[in-house]
């Protein structure tokens, strides 16, 4: 019997990870521990099990998502691609509409233009995949549009997007992270000149670099919260419960802590030990290449726990579901719905803290994996754990004080 309205309403009030079958063959709907819930169609496509996610519920109505799954599984079974069908579902969720574009017919009357992934992919699949040699190049073309393109402009239709749009999806990126953002807005370049060669519009709306925003080597400064409002900002965070987990979890570390954004989404389950309360990022995911020895406070334990309690213990702590580190622009995004503040800046909120309070520099800096010239050989030896411990504790107690 299909799922009624109260009992999905139920399920997302659960907070769980949970899959329920809708009573539609194939129709699930995949509840989280955020509240969220979403429908996904599964069926099988050479002995594998294969998910297509139609839609955000309540976004996507139930009678929607039961009026599309058949066709989904009937395209399928048809022998029509994985991503075709899920390139189909980002256009539309009708489903004569879905089989037409699916299948690359007409559709009487229908002008849509397709979305800017869907170009992208497009683009990436038919005219540079097959020209760029075996290396990492070749994945990471396609992975920082994702990363850092498809959260803003993706659902965008290809002929809608205009030049300040762009300009502001990468605004941080060309900031802090010029040389990336320089690729990425080259490949913007490159979609573009593609859809234009295919009549999906007639102009270029990339910015060329000139009208792009001057790289500031100090912008944490500028970005940082000041440490008066860490406590105000974490009931902020628990106060949003339409966050995803991962999220949520993923800048209370970043506060906690004072540890870069990609050490965090990069952490993996076995570099946590829970026994000892320490976390041990290895060299490779490090700044200055030197493995770094963090301990973790009650709360920071507390707040993988939660992860932890989700069943997967191996592989990214941060998943995005692909086997991949979730996206670097997914905590930028959530913090900034507080203020002008980043997930970098948090480094430098608690540096704040620590000289307020009379840390010794040597502490707060070990603390944030710096390593300054007056840091001499003893203490290149010895990396004060114990010392940093209290530290980060009292940091701990100071900001969720009031939650």
């Amino acid at each position: 019997m299909p799922l009624t309205h109260k009992a999905i309403e139920a399920l997302a009030r659960q907070r769980v990870e949970k899959l329920t079958p809708d009573g539609t063959p194939n129709l699930y709907l995949h509840t989280r521990a955020s509240g969220a819930a979403n429908w996904l169609c599964r069926t099988t496509i050479a002995g594998k099990r294969t998910p297509f996610t139609i839609g955000p519920w309540p976004e996507v109505s139930a009678s929607q998502a039961r009026a599309v799954a058949p066709v989904i599984v009937r395209l399928a079974d048809q022998g029509h691609g994985v991503q075709s069908i899920r390139n189909g579902l980002k256009l539309t969720l009708d489903p004569d509409r879905l089989a037409a574009v699916v299948r690359g017919e007409k559709v009487a009357g229908d002008r849509a233009t397709p979305i800017f992934e869907v170009v992208a992919r497009e683009w990436y699949e038919n005219h540079l995949k097959g020209g760029l040699s075996e290396g990492p190049y070749k994945r990471q073309v396609l992975q920082q549009l994702e990363d850092h393109v498809f959260p803003r402009l993706g659902r965008r239709p290809i002929n809608e997007v205009r030049r300040r749009e762009i300009v502001d999806a990468l605004h941080d990126l060309w900031v802090n992270h010029n040389p990336t953002a320089s690729k990425v807005r080259g490949n913007i370049a490159r979609v573009f000149d593609y859809a234009i060669d295919h009549a999906l519009r007639e102009d270029n709306p990339t910015p060329p670099p000139r009208s792009m925003p001057k790289k500031q080597h100090l912008v944490v400064h500028f970005s940082a919260l000041p440490y008066e409002r860490a406590p105000e900002f974490w009931q902020w965070l628990h106060d949003r419960p339409r966050m995803g987990i991962h999220t949520h979890v993923g800048i209370a570390l970043a506060l906690l802590l004072g540890k870069r954004t990609s050490e965090i989404r990069k952490m993996t389950w076995d570099q946590i030990d829970f026994e000892h309360a320490l976390w041990v990022t290895p060299a490779e995911n490090m700044k200055k290449r030197k493995a770094h020895r963090q301990p973790l406070s009650r709360q920071a334990q507390e707040k993988l726990q939660i992860l932890r309690d989700l069943g997967n213990r191996e592989g990214f702590v941060f998943d995005s579901g692909r086997g991949k580190p979730m996206s670097e622009n997914a905590m930028l995004f959530a913090v900034k719905r507080f203020g002008e503040i980043t997930t970098h800046g948090f480094r430098a909120t608690l540096g704040s803290w620590c000289a307020e309070t009379g840390v010794n520099k040597q502490v707060s800096d070990l603390i944030k994996a710096h390593q300054p010239k007056y840091l001499d050989a003893a203490y290149n030896r010895v990396d004060l754990l114990e010392e940093r411990r209290k530290v980060l504790q009292d940091w701990a107690d100071y900001v969720t004080a009031a939650a």
